[in-house]
């Protein structure tokens, strides 16, 4: 599992007084960035080996300006090709804020082809299953024409 910490700053914040809902997945970046150093130790863009497929957040309670905030980063789910990264989102009071996905594919941006995981890759993203404790899990997802039963 990766943690990162990270100050609230003002920029973050909308008119009604707490963090915008877009900037949520700002912070699930800041959560990947190690993830995309095993891909690219360079960190040059033009040898960047993964791109996004799909992300979710379930908002759990608003962020306020200058809170610290621990994003938790781990793998959850490793395919052929891809792989699903989850993120937690707490204060320093350990209450939880947010909760997401991202599924990467490897991907050739050069051939505009998705490439397979290698083996050591896949090790290594085996590495980082840890799960936070006592996270929350993430909300079914149904399509618009669902009806919820209660």
């Amino acid at each position: 599992m990766i943690t990162t910490k990270l100050p609230v700053r003002f920029v973050d914040c909308d008119a009604m007084g707490h963090v915008n809902n877009a900037v949520y997945y700002t912070y699930f970046e800041e959560g990947k960035r190690e993830i995309f150093r095993w891909f690219t130790p360079s960190m040059d863009l033009s040898d960047w080996k993964v791109i996004v497929a799909s992300t979710h957040c379930d908002y759990i309670h608003e962020i306020n300006y200058d809170e610290t905030i621990t994003v938790y980063t781990w793998i959850s789910t490793i395919s052929h090709s891809s792989f699903d990264v989850e993120h937690a989102i707490a204060d320093e009071h350990g209450n939880w804020h947010a909760r997401g996905r991202v599924t990467l594919i490897g991907y050739n941006y050069k051939t505009k082809k998705v490439e397979p995981l290698s083996g050591e890759m896949k090790t290594i993203l085996r590495q980082h299953q840890d799960v936070p404790e006592n996270v929350p899990e993430l909300r079914q997802i149904r399509s618009a024409g669902e009806s919820v039963r209660r």
